[in-house]
C-alpha cells in the first residue's frame, strides 16, 4: 500500500534498500508476467502460484569460496547459506505487512511445491544473465551467489541493469574445463551428468558417515561448484550492490 505522495517506484527502490540492509548480497524486482515468459517458467505450465501474486522480489546472497561452508548441505534447512536468506525473507515479509500493507509469500524451494525457477527469475530481475555454465551471472559476484524470493500482492517498478554486461561474449570458458563430469561436452549443459556429480557427492558424505569421522553430527555434503568457482566474472572482495530501478 503506497502512500498519497510515494510512488511505485519509490516503494520498489525502499524494498531493495532494505533487502540489503537486513544483509542480503543483491535484490531484484520482476513482475509475475515477465517471469511466466521465462524460458524455464514456459514448461511449468501446470505450477500453481498465489492467485494475487503480482510482483516477485529476488534475493541473493553471496557465497564466496572463501566461505566454503555456507554451501555445505547439512540437512538443517540445507545449507548456512540458505538460512541466512531464510531470515532475511521472513524479516522482510513482517516489514513489508506492517509499513507498507503488503502481503508477500515466502517461495519454497521446489518448483512442483509452488517455487519458481530462480536463475530465470533474478535474470528478469536484471540481476545478471544466464551464462555458459548454465548458472546466473552478476557483475558483482560472478555465479558465487545463491538466491531466494517472496511473491507480493502488489505491482512493482521492476529492476533494470546494463545490456551491456555479456560476460560469457568473449570469455575462454573455463567453467567448461573444470567439470569433472564434462557436462558441457555435447555444447550444451547436459543434467544428467550434472545430477552424476551431485550423487557422487552424496555418496562420499555417506562413505565418512560410515567409516567415522571428525563431525559431531552427520558430515554435511559438498556439492561440486566446479564450473562456479572457475568463472573468472565477479570480484570476492566488492562491496554489496543494488539493482537500480530507472
Amino acid at each position: 500500500m503506497m502512500s498519497s505522495h510515494q510512488t511505485e517506484q519509490d516503494l520498489s527502490v525502499a524494498i531493495i534498500e532494505k533487502a540489503l540492509a537486513l544483509g542480503a548480497s543483491l535484490a531484484g524486482i520482476s513482475s509475475l508476467q515477465s517471469i511466466r515468459q521465462s524460458p524455464s517458467h514456459l514448461y511449468s505450465k501446470n505450477v500453481r502460484w498465489p492467485s494475487k501474486a503480482k510482483a516477485v522480489i529476488i534475493l541473493a546472497l553471496k557465497h564466496p569460496s572463501t566461505e566454503p561452508s555456507l554451501d555445505w548441505w547439512d540437512g538443517n534447512q540445507g545449507t548456512a547459506g540458505n538460512r541466512k536468506l531464510i531470515s532475511i525473507t521472513r524479516q522482510l515479509k513482517r516489514w513489508l505487512k506492517k509499513n507498507h500493507g503488503i502481503v508477500a509469500n515466502d517461495l519454497p524451494y521446489y518448483i512442483h511445491k509452488g517455487g519458481i525457477f530462480l536463475k530465470d527469475s533474478a535474470a528478469c530481475a536484471a540481476m545478471g544473465v544466464i551464462g555458459k555454465n548454465n548458472l546466473l551471472i552478476t557483475p558483482v559476484y560472478g555465479p558465487r551467489i545463491r538466491l531466494r524470493a517472496l511473491f507480493v500482492n502488489c505491482t512493482l517498478t521492476p529492476t533494470k541493469g546494463s545490456k551491456d554486461f555479456l560476460p560469457c561474449e568473449n570469455c575462454q570458458a573455463p567453467c567448461i574445463e573444470a567439470c569433472p563430469q564434462n557436462a558441457f561436452e555435447s555444447g550444451s549443459y547436459d543434467r544428467l551428468l550434472c545430477q552424476k556429480q551431485m550423487e557422487h557427492d552424496e555418496k562420499e558424505s555417506s562413505i565418512a558417515k560410515n567409516t567415522g569421522s571428525f563431525y559431531l553430527s552427520d558430515p554435511p555434503i559438498k556439492y561440486c561448484r566446479a564450473c562456479e568457482l572457475s568463472c573468472p566474472v565477479g570480484h570476492e572482495d566488492k562491496d554489496d550492490e543494488r539493482i537500480v530501478t530507472e
